[in-house]
């Protein structure tokens, strides 16, 4: 009469929204039920061993897996680590040398130098300045939220060379001077595990590796290592406050 919705039942709800409700719950306590008596997926542990061409074990190598496509262990839902990341200024250096970190990360730069730094990068994955960043100073933040390699640079002292490596992956980690990285990860068809490090000379692709099971892959270089790219600082480097020369 006054054309109000015409509702039946208890609930106000038609009859034929019942059915589809009860499909939702049904499903929701089958995946509750498979959850329980299956467990949530096993973590596993590779070890990474990465050599030279000529054997000899390359330090501060990234090395990280890949989820697959569709991985029902994929990261989609894991954030990265609460507390931001640390790349400080010591020495005239960037340390660490090379930062891997998640996608969405925050890193934080000190300045631990009783000089200024102005920390720059023109890389894609990252655009950005610090200017002059004084010893004291509230350490200044920057949110990683693309994946890539990001290049670090001083204007004020042009040998100072960083890197931060943006990944889309929550397993990574750091080759020892042993050459060595584990990796704690849940295993799935279809993962691949990539290394990185400035002075690789060989193709990437030619480097990645299927997961086929936890325990100890090898990694050995074809190609000769290249030069370091830090620049050397200069012999007659100005003094910083109070003669400071590191």
């Amino acid at each position: 009469m006054f054309g109000l919705p015409i509702r039946s039942g208890v609930d106000g709800r038609s009859p034929e929204a019942r059915p589809a409700k009860r499909s939702r719950c049904a499903a929701r306590y089958l995946a509750l039920v498979a959850f329980i008596f299956c467990g949530a997926p096993q973590a596993a542990s590779l070890t990474v061993e990465l050599r030279d061409n000529n054997g000899k074990p390359l330090s501060e190598a990234v090395v990280w897996i890949e989820p697959a496509a569709g991985d029902p262990a994929a990261p989609q839902d894991r954030l990265p680590a609460e507390r931001p990341l640390v790349m400080d200024q010591q020495k005239r250096l960037f340390t660490p040398y090379i930062l891997p970190v998640q996608r969405g990360t925050r890193v934080i730069f000190p300045n631990s130098d009783p000089i200024n730094h102005h920390v720059y990068s023109f890389s894609p994955a990252k655009r950005f300045e610090l200017r002059l960043h004084h010893q004291g100073d509230s350490a200044q933040e920057v949110t990683f939220d693309k994946p890539g390699l990001v290049t670090l640079g001083c204007n004020i002292h042009d040998w100072m060379l960083g890197f931060i490596l943006v990944l889309d992956s929550p397993w990574f980690a750091q080759t020892d001077a042993e050459g060595r990285a584990r990796l704690d990860y849940q295993p799935a068809a279809g993962q691949r595990v990539h290394v990185w490090h400035p002075r690789i000379g060989d193709a990437p692709e030619s480097l990645v590796r299927p997961v086929e099971q936890p325990g100890t892959l090898r990694i050995q270089l074809s190609e000769r290592l290249k030069r370091d790219p830090r620049p050397k600082p200069p012999i007659d480097r100005p003094r910083g406050k109070g003669g400071y020369v590191p």
